[in-house]
């Protein structure tokens, strides 16, 4: 939505690629993201908030052409695939949210069966995430 003569849309792309290369580099062999990107011992497992969030953000780059399309569907499709077949309960009921606080450690556990205080967010983030996977298919 910015605008092409903005003057600094250049900058912001050029970190939104920057982030999502770096992102692609600390996708776990399960295909979630942990908590904390910088130490997978902390609060590490399972977390579908920011997997949902990173799966949309590179999800939205190779559909609107910012983000190499072979290099990055594969990680989209295997976070993606995690998160349908290992977080969403028969029921809908999603797990592995997590909750609001000011910290991560504000809202652990983050467990398959735990509703987080917030779970409207958890939710949001995963239909956003859903919208750009797709869109991937057309």
């Amino acid at each position: 939505m910015l605008p092409k003569n903005e003057p600094h849309r250049n900058e912001y792309l050029a970190d939104y690629k920057s982030m999502m290369k770096a992102l692609a580099s600390l996708q776990r062999a399960d295909g979630y993201w942990n908590v904390s990107l910088h130490d997978p011992t902390n609060f590490g497992g399972k977390e579908l908030t920011g997997t949902s969030l990173f799966i949309y953000g590179m999800a939205w780059g190779i559909n609107n052409g910012y983000l190499d399309r072979n290099k990055y569907l594969p990680i989209v499709i295997k976070a993606w695939n995690a998160l349908a077949k290992e977080s969403v309960h028969s029921n809908g009921f999603l797990g592995y949210v997590q909750g609001t606080g000011k910290e991560p450690k504000e809202s652990q556990p983050v467990t398959y069966d735990r509703e987080p205080d917030f779970e409207d967010f958890g939710l949001g983030c995963f239909l956003m995430a859903g919208s750009e996977v797709y869109k991937l298919k057309k």
